[in-house]
Order: C-alpha cells, then structure tokens, then sequence
C-alpha cells in the first residue's frame, strides 16, 4: 500500500478516536451541565465503546479513502452507523454491567460523533483529494509480467505507469493500452530523472543481463526505490503472482514461521477453541431455526457431511447446514454454479449470510479446522487441481479455515482460473499470516456477510 494512503487512514483513524472520545465527554455536560473528571473519565465501558465505533466504521469501508463518496451518501451512511453502534453500545453498558449511561446522554453522544465525524471528513482533512498525486513508476519489461502488474496498476489511483523499459528493440515502438516503451535499459535512469519517477518494477521473467544491473543500483542511489514483480505485486495486490515467478522465488520466500512462530502454533488453537465455544452459545437459536426450516423444505440431512483435504494433506470430515437438495452430488462433485438449479430456497439464504457454515465451529473444536485459513476443497478437486496449478500441494501446510484472505477478496470459485486466482490470495496469508492479518479478515467477512459480497 502507498505509504500515503496508509499515512492518511491513520491520520483519520486517530481522529476518528480523539472525536469519538469528546462526544462521550462531552455528553454528559449538554445534559446535566457538568464536566465529568477527565482522569477518571474514562474506563472499560469508554475503551469498549470506542473500539465498537472504529470497527464498525471499518466494516461499512469508511476507512477507504481512494474511493469518492458523496455528501448525502456519506451523511446517509454516517447516521446509520451512529443507530448501529449505539444499539450495541447500549447492550454493551447494560448488559454487561458496564459504566451506567441513560438513553438521552446516548443519544447526544451519537449525535456529536455523527456531526463531528461528517465534518472531520470533508472540512478538516481533504477526504477526497487523497490521489491528487499518485506515484509515478516505471516497469522494466513489456512482455507477460510487465503488462500483468500494469493491469493491476492501472486500476490504483495511488499510482501512475509513465512508461515500459525494455531491451528487445522490437518492442520501442510499441504503445500499451496508451502506455509507450520508452526504449532500453541502457537509458533507465535518463527516464527517471526525465519524469521524475518514484519506483522501478523489475519485470523480467528470465536471467537479468549483467549490463542491467549498474542501471539499476544508479536508479538506486538517485533515491528511486527498485522491487521485483513478485514482491511488489504482492504487497499491492495482497496476492502472489504464481503464473510469474520463479522457483528461486519460492525457494527464498520468507515463509518459514508457517509452522514455527508463537502465534501460529500456541495462541492460535486457544483463541479458535475459544471462539467456537463462545459461537456456538451465541447462535444456537439460530441454528435451531435454520435445521427446522430445512426439514420441512426438502426431505434428507439437516447436516451435509462431506470429506475434505486438510492439514497436511490429511482429509477429514467438513460439516456445513445442507443447502442443496438432497443426492445433489451423488453422481460425483460438480463445481459450483451461477444461480445453481441444486440450491433450495433455504439454501440461497443462508448461503448469502452464510449460516451454512455455522455448523464447522465443530470442526474447529476437533482441530481439523481453525477460524481463519485456506478453504478445504473437496478431495477430487485437489488431485485434479495439483496436477493443473503449480505449488497448489503448498496450501496443505496450514489448517483450513471457515473464512480467509481468499474467501474476502474473491468471489466464490467455480473453475480451475478461480481455483488459481484463489491460490495467489492463499500464499499470500500462508506467508505473511499472524495475529493482525487474522483479525483483519474477521472484520473483513464481517463486511462480506453485511453486503452479500462473494455469495453464491
């Protein structure tokens, strides 16, 4: 991510939390004329109700500041958030025995937060003028991968292709979606300087050329920052490009704290037992009321029980609420479909909020599962799959998941090119997955399930 953009969502972050502080201590003095001790202020019920409104206003995408938003669809968004967190706040206060608030001082808590929010957005701080100045970059390569990363870069507004460097002559002439080949590697850095570029991709799929290698150590030393496709790809992107790196890559690839590192291996498992614990008391009713409205649908199961590849390669049994009618697949596994004649109407619902997946909360407790990682695939596909896709057999290494990175940046996956593009998210949580990814990908399908984005 630019690292102005991530600047800016601090930057609103913090704000959002100094504003979010005032409106509760100032609440009570519009009500009873009397500012409480600001030593003493604040405590766990402040602290709760503070971290309930920044989640909340990260699931609604209110942290998303490259996309513009208009002022009535912003004002619009902001009093629905402020009922929202007001509702859970208030269940938060009583029902936890939290610091006592009367409904009133709730309501001018919310009503100061939602007029000092709007204006914190669009007066103090510019919300949307944020990509006024993308960063410029050139990619070194006009073949296959440089043109991959300028896909996904024309489609950032934080950044700005100036121009492709490539050293087959026959290319100099070309000019990509707009984008010309400005000419060989011999003249890389007279193009830096001459558009006062930013960065410099490496988009070479084979050996560099040993004459290239002072063009970009000088591009270095004039302060433009050098990466290779794969690495930058895949921190703008969050996924890694499989069908363009090299094995080398692999070999190198910083992911040997998969099985190594505290998080993964001692406070993980505890926090996944707990959870599953915590949800099952949560959503029992729920449960109950999903299995009625399944037996008098359709006749079969309520649970559909169905063996998957898990960790290490060691299949197990997923459980999920049967969605499809029953024998669905008794001719053998279908991949899923675009409106899926096989679907019941109890299906498609909880499908889109995806209550069908309640039921693996018991495959976390057993250990097959955890809450966030790759989602297991059914045994024929993976045979199939490891014979089609490179390094597919690499996604064995971790415990499947409920939900994960590929689950809440993809919709769901119907064919081998989905099953690839899946893979590319996969290895990127495989290789960078602690604490705060897992978190984030909680929040993030919390989102998911809100908007319906991805269901199928």
């Amino acid at each position: 991510m630019n690292k102005k953009i991530l600047r800016k969502k601090m930057i609103i972050l913090c704000g959002d939390i100094l504003i979010i502080a005032a409106s509760f201590y100032f609440a009570p003095f519009v009500r009873y004329k009397e500012l409480p001790d600001l030593l003493s202020f604040f405590g766990l019920a402040e602290l709760a109700a503070i971290f309930v409104y920044a989640s909340v206003l990260y699931i609604f995408d209110f942290y998303n500041v490259e996309e513009k938003m208009g002022s009535f669809g912003m004002a619009l968004k902001f009093f629905i958030i402020i009922l929202i967190v007001n509702i859970i706040n208030a269940s938060l206060f009583y029902l936890l025995h939290l610091r006592p608030y009367s409904s009133v001082v709730l309501f001018i808590s919310g009503f100061l937060a939602l007029i000092l929010l709007y204006f914190w957005r669009f007066v103090l701080i510019d919300y949307n003028g944020v990509a006024a100045n993308p960063l410029k970059v050139i990619i070194l390569g006009a073949g296959n991968s440089g043109r991959k990363l300028y896909d996904l870069l024309k489609s950032k507004s934080d950044y700005r292709v100036v121009g492709f460097v490539d050293d087959d002559r026959t290319k100099h002439e070309l000019v990509i979606d707009g984008i010309p080949v400005l000419g060989g590697s011999s003249d890389l850095i007279c193009f830096v300087k001459k558009y006062n570029v930013n960065k410099v991709i490496v988009c070479i799929s084979k050996e560099i050329e040993l004459d290239v290698y002072p063009q970009l150590v000088e591009t270095k030393f004039n302060g433009v920052a050098v990466y290779d496709m794969p690495a930058f790809y895949e921190k703008v992107a969050g996924k890694i490009p499989m069908l363009h790196i090299k094995n080398v890559w692999i070999k190198y690839a910083d992911v040997y704290t998969v099985k190594k590192d505290i998080y993964n291996i001692n406070i993980k498992p505890m926090m996944d037992t707990t959870l599953a614990i915590i949800g099952f008391l949560i959503t029992l009713p729920l449960m109950i009321l999903t299995a009625i409205c399944i037996k008098m649908e359709s006749k079969g199961p309520v649970i559909f029980s169905q063996s998957r590849m898990g960790l290490d390669e060691k299949p197990f049994i997923l459980y999920k609420f049967r969605s499809m009618y029953f024998d669905a697949e008794k001719k053998g596994a279908v991949w899923a479909q675009e409106k899926d004649p096989r679907i019941t109407r109890v299906g498609k619902i909880i499908r889109f909020l995806r209550i069908d997946e309640l039921p693996q909360m018991w495959n976390v407790l057993k250990g097959e599962m955890s809450f966030v990682g790759p989602r297991p695939e059914q045994l024929e596909f993976v045979r199939q799959l490891e014979k089609e896709i490179p390094y597919y057999m690499l996604r064995h290494n971790v415990k499947p998941g409920i939900t994960g990175w590929a689950q809440v940046n993809y919709n769901y996956g119907a064919s081998i090119n989905d099953a690839l593009e899946k893979l590319q998210f996969d290895l990127y949580y495989i290789k960078n997955r602690g604490f705060l990814l897992d978190v984030y990908i909680m929040m993030r399908t919390i989102r998911v399930i809100i908007f319906g984005i991805g269901a199928r």
